[in-house]
């Protein structure tokens, strides 16, 4: 466990920053501290031996004050002055200008898939007297559509941590631009279940892979805004496509086929963006490019079981989250898919444009949403991080709280009933619509960033674990909801949806509680299995389990001595904090290992041929630490 921040000396300041930016010591200012080289006061203090070698340096050197200033503690700097003398890391290779225009681009490539999973909605009626089928069955090409967002994903996620971001952004959106076109030109069901699965599979790559981009450029007191902002797009998309849906299907001659040339455009628009000025933002080097230098290929194949991204359910803070995450889709979807057809019947609203428009209360909502959960969620953490002295993932999710468990089922429990009672008029019902819209970003914003931020190293995997979960939900509810409204009534199918959230509220709950146990439990594990292997492994060399640092020096003199500077910086880990996926293990107790037994071993790595690097599949495992502090990003 980490030592509170209030007991943190001058000469630890002086340790840390030492380690950092070097700062002139010719200043009476007291030194700042450097805990936040990845953007957290989050890192471990350092050893007692530590602590005692800067203590001297620092009582020998009048200049910085010495011992007159000892007692000076963390708790005395600014938080601004600390983020004013952080050094560049990975995180500022672009500037703030360059990050949002990044986001946005990765935003709206995400809104086109989930304006193309509603697109139906608003015109079943019409399409089913086209295709000479019934509405069940153009309903059930929705659920196709969202189940198959949910596994691409599985097939996707892994390659983008290979080849890098871009490249599968730019393989996957030209498939939805092509498909989109095979839908407006099918004419039987069947067509259309096959060009709708090419849809899906195309549209949903930066789903998955977008959550790991913006963890690419975006320290983790910094994420949850632009990941709020990346969640608006894909939240907005259910609830502004019947609206686009309506209005073609109303006044165009094509009706719904209109739509599906808009999301043909649409899609080439992301693949121009993409193409023209979306920078790499994979932390290099990608597994590719080692693998390019080692076998001296241009382009190295990549194979690999596609379920290997399931296997991260083997950790309970990746399960209970995505039970939260998964219940509210299926809340969402609840009340989106039966949402025109239950007006109409009601309120006698048979213009499909109107009817597209009632979508615009929960789109409304989300986008309310967006603009304070992101801020809001940052300051969360920091609170917290000024509270205990370090950071742990787990304190974001107290952002999510009053939204799984308060604004999102409270909400849909009285849009229900309201409307099973039929009382109150139009208005209120959409208001609620508004307010669960607001209650659904509440949730999922901090509850992604989360998944971000406690599976640095396989982010795109591992959010593209919780989509495949997600988007299961969210098809099983499209599947089931209209028949259970016609079972059992939309008031008690509204509280069965309320119901699902509150069990994802719990789970937020104990994750907030246990997570941090659970992490130090797994890693506790895994270093135990790599003292096993090490014990077997001639030159203090491990068998697949080396250090980071061992890891750069194979691929890259100049990667081991920055990952060097991770080393002897951090103390349980990155970010201070035991994590819990393989690979991020103790790294000062691992670094001193080496450092007694592995420098032979490192000093043979530097003069061996490019047999002796790791092979793509480690590379995979354990991504190369660039900033001193972060892997996170590379899947």
């Amino acid at each position: 466990m980490s030592r509170p921040s209030s007991e943190r000396t001058l000469a630890e300041q002086d340790h840390a920053l030492a380690a950092t930016n070097n700062m002139a010591k010719t200043s009476s200012t007291p030194p700042k501290s450097d805990a936040v080289a990845d953007g957290d006061p989050a890192v471990d203090l350092p050893t007692k031996d530590h602590r005692r070698e800067a203590t001297n340096a620092s009582s020998s050197d009048r200049d910085t004050g010495g011992d007159d200033e000892k007692h000076v503690t963390v708790q005395s700097v600014c938080p601004e002055d600390i983020e004013a003398n952080r050094p560049k890391d990975i995180y500022d290779r672009f500037s703030p200008a360059r990050k949002n225009w990044i986001v946005a681009i990765v935003a709206y490539s995400a809104f086109i898939g989930p304006i193309a999973s509603s697109a139906f909605l608003p015109s079943i009626s019409v399409m089913s007297e086209d295709l000479h089928t019934s509405e069940s069955m153009i309903n059930y090409t929705v659920a196709i559509f969202t189940a198959t967002v949910g596994v691409a994903p599985l097939i996707w996620s892994p390659l983008s941590g290979f080849y890098g971001r871009k490249p599968v952004y730019l393989a996957s959106m030209p498939i939805m631009t092509v498909a989109s076109i095979g839908v407006a030109q099918s004419k039987t069901i069947g067509a259309i279940i096959g060009t709708r699965i090419l849809q899906a599979i195309g549209s949903s790559a930066v789903l998955s892979v977008g959550a790991g981009t913006v963890g690419d450029i975006y320290r983790p007191t910094e994420r949850a805004n632009a990941m709020a902002w990346f969640y608006s797009g894909v939240l907005l998309g259910p609830a502004l496509s019947p609206v686009l849906a309506g209005v073609f299907t109303q006044y165009t001659p094509e009706t719904w086929k209109a739509t599906q040339y808009f999301l043909c455009g649409a899609s080439a628009l992301a693949v121009f963006l993409t193409a023209m000025f979306l920078p790499e933002t994979s932390h290099p080097p990608t597994p590719h490019e080692v693998a390019q230098k080692e076998t001296g290929k241009r382009f190295v194949p990549y194979f690999f079981n596609p379920l290997i991204s399931l296997k991260l359910m083997r950790y309970p803070n990746v399960v209970t989250t995505t039970i939260a995450s998964s219940f509210v889709m299926l809340q969402l979807y609840c009340v989106m898919v039966p949402l025109a057809v239950i007006f109409k019947d009601r309120y006698n609203i048979h213009n499909v444009a109107l009817s597209g428009c009632l979508y615009i209360a929960p789109g409304l909502g989300t986008l309310i949403g967006s603009r304070f959960v992101g801020p809001y969620a940052d300051r969360v953490v920091r609170k917290w991080i000024e509270k205990r002295g370090y950071r742990r993932p787990e304190d974001r999710l107290r952002a999510a709280l009053f939204g799984a468990g308060v604004i999102g089922p409270v909400s849909c429990l009285v849009y229900g009933w309201l409307l099973q009672a039929n009382k109150g008029g139009l208005w209120p019902p959409l208001v609620m619509l508004a307010i669960n819209g607001i209650g659904s970003q509440l949730t999922l914003t901090p509850v992604n960033t989360y998944l971000v931020d406690s599976n640095q190293k396989k982010s795109a995997m591992a959010i593209s674990v919780n989509n495949f979960w997600r988007y299961l939900f969210a098809a099983a509810s499209s599947a089931f909801v209209l028949p259970m409204i016609d079972a059992i009534g939309l008031g008690w199918t509204m509280t069965v949806a309320a119901a699902a959230q509150w069990i994802g509220f719990a789970a937020i709950f104990i994750t907030m509680v246990y997570g941090e146990k659970w992490r130090q439990s797994v890693n506790k594990s895994h270093e135990t299995a790599e003292d096993k292997a090490e014990e077997a492994v001639d030159g203090g060399r491990t068998a697949g389990g080396e250090t980071e640092e061992d890891v750069a020096v194979q691929v890259e003199e100049e990667k081991a001595r920055r990952s060097s500077a991770a080393s002897h910086d951090h103390g349980e880990g990155e970010h201070g904090e035991p994590s819990h996926l393989p690979g991020f293990s103790n790294l000062n107790r691992k670094s001193t290992r080496t450092n007694q037994g592995g420098r032979l071993g490192r000093k043979k790595s530097r003069q061996g041929s490019s047999s002796t690097l790791p092979t793509v599949d480690n590379l995979l495992e354990r991504t190369v630490s660039l900033s001193g502090a972060s892997v996170h990003g590379g899947a």
